[in-house]
């Protein structure tokens, strides 16, 4: 009877560990096949006009098009008119990039180790807590370890952005392009999200220059999610 009570838990232990293993997140992608993703999932969305922008001005409204839920937890509600604004629809490509990649990857989604909370945070992180938080996205991504910051010449297509205007407004895009002159100096930023000026998500270009409404180059921020 000795060897049967000696082989129950360690069956069991192996059970267990077997479990633990199957329920554990996924490493940090790499960062071109995050970007990829997060093309594709931008991509998903029609550009007719489905997807207005509104921006409240105040409230907690998110800006999402849908609800965002990680686990049991809501983490963000859907507009009812499916409205959204930049910065909201950054993040809900970004979640639900990172969403596919756990799906892909045969594991329950989950950020690194955050819990709904730590979710939460890196929302709010992302919108900017405060006035003075210039660099919103890049201070998310990398306060999470989820990626890091990349210097303007070098943005790729999917990667995330926080621009200022010299109007004092500011912009969360997805990168499509950065324009450069023969020089290889930053002349303009193509992008996708969501804006007035298209009636909602939409590809947008907008110039580098000292013009009223032109693009500080200097004080646009670009994150890259994933490893390289």
């Amino acid at each position: 009877m000795r060897p049967a009570l000696l082989v129950l838990p360690l069956a069991a232990f192996v059970m267990a560990t077997v479990t633990h293993a199957d329920d554990a997140a996924p490493p940090l992608p790499a960062a071109k096949d995050f970007s990829k993703l997060v093309m594709e999932i931008a991509k998903s969305y029609p550009t007719d006009g489905t997807h207005k922008y509104y921006w409240p001005k105040g409230g907690s409204w998110p800006g999402t098009t849908r609800d965002l839920f990680y686990g049991d937890t809501k983490i963000a509600e859907g507009d009812p008119e499916k409205r959204c604004y930049c910065c909201g629809i950054t993040f809900e490509v970004f979640f639900r990039a990172y969403e596919k990649y756990c799906k892909d990857a045969k594991k329950p989604f989950k950020i690194l180790d955050l819990d709904a909370k730590g979710v939460k945070d890196l929302r709010h992180e992302w919108f900017g807590p405060t006035e003075k938080d210039r660099k919103t996205v890049v201070a998310a991504v990398t306060k999470f370890k989820l990626g890091k910051e990349i210097k303007l010449a070098d943005a790729k297509e999917g990667d995330f952005c926080q621009l200022w205007r010299h109007s004092g407004n500011g912009h969360s895009v997805i990168v499509l392009e950065v324009q450069k002159d023969s020089d290889g100096k930053p002349t303009a930023l193509k992008y996708w999200s969501s804006q007035g000026s298209t009636n909602g998500i939409h590809e947008n270009t907008e110039k580098f220059s000292d013009a009223k409404n032109g693009v500080i180059a200097d004080e646009t921020y670009v994150a890259r999610v994933g490893k390289d």
